[in-house]
Order: C-alpha cells, then sequence, then structure tokens
C-alpha cells in the first residue's frame, strides 16, 4: 500500500498544480509559508480520502491504479469546489449580507458540477470493479460523502 500511497500522492500534487493557481489568485494573498501548508492540508486530505475508500473496498493489483486515477480525479475538483463555496457563504456571512438570487443560482450551479463528478465517478468506477466490489464502494462512499439531501419543494400537490 506504500506504492499506492506514493502514487496517490504525486498524482494529487499533479492536480494541485493545475487546478489551484487559478484559485489562488481569486482568493485573499498567502505568504510562500501559508499556501505551501494549504498545499499539504489539501494533498493531505485527498489522500486521506483516497486511502479510506480504498481500504473499504478490496481491489486488485491491477484495478489499484485505474481506482487511484478516478477517486483523485473526483476528490480533487470536489475538494477545490466545496472550498469556494465555503469561502463564498462566509465572506457572505462577514458582510451581512443574505444571498440573493444570483448567489443562489450559482451556488446551484456548482450543486449541478458537483453532482456530475459524482456521476462521472460513477460510471469510471463502475467500469473497473465487480458488482460486489461495487456495491462495498457505493456504501463506502456513502458513509464518506453524505449526498445532501433536498428539500421538499413545491407547494405541495394542489
Amino acid at each position: 500500500m506504500k506504492i499506492a500511497s506514493l502514487f496517490t500522492c504525486l498524482l494529487t500534487a499533479l492536480i494541485f498544480a493545475l487546478f489551484v493557481p487559478p484559485i489562488a489568485s481569486a482568493q485573499i494573498s498567502m505568504t510562500p509559508e501559508q499556501a505551501e501548508e494549504a498545499k499539504n492540508r489539501f494533498t493531505e486530505a485527498i489522500e486521506n480520502r483516497v486511502l479510506r475508500v480504498l481500504q473499504g473496498v478490496e481491489v486488485t493489483e491491477e484495478q489499484l491504479k485505474p481506482m487511484q486515477e478516478a477517486l483523485i480525479r473526483f476528490f480533487a475538483p470536489m475538494q477545490i469546489e466545496q472550498a469556494k463555496m465555503q469561502a463564498e457563504r462566509q465572506k457572505m456571512q462577514a458582510e451581512g449580507v443574505r444571498p440573493t438570487t444570483r448567489d443562489r443560482q450559482a451556488m446551484m450551479q456548482r450543486r449541478q458540477k458537483l453532482e456530475k463528478l459524482r456521476g462521472d465517478l460513477n460510471k469510471k468506477v463502475k467500469a473497473i470493479l465487480d458488482k460486489k466490489q461495487y456495491k462495498t464502494f457505493q456504501s463506502t462512499m456513502a458513509k464518506l460523502m453524505p449526498q445532501p439531501r433536498r428539500a421538499p419543494g413545491g407547494r405541495g400537490g394542489r
């Protein structure tokens, strides 16, 4: 599992290098030490999630690398989007502003993007794993990242 951890770390660092610079420019400026610490937290969070899923699902040697790649390609953008959403919420709370319709629309677009990421992951993993492993994967992911409940909609049948 040590090779798997090293591969996960390297792939996470690569994805971090691709996705994070545009995000960093939109955020407050950081010292190099703070940026390195944020990068380490980001990498560690993704690595922990990938390892938790892989420990929950018993994968074979040939399934390991494709599973790691699929999970990292899911968790890295997911982590970034969650950080963006949290930063926006904190900013609005600090300003004492209530969310507007435009803000809600942007949040809904983000949620749709996250749902698409989850759907893409499920398709990739379903192709890699057998049925029993896939069921275990689904239950492990449900524990790790529960799906948000949808609010009851509409006026309730009229």
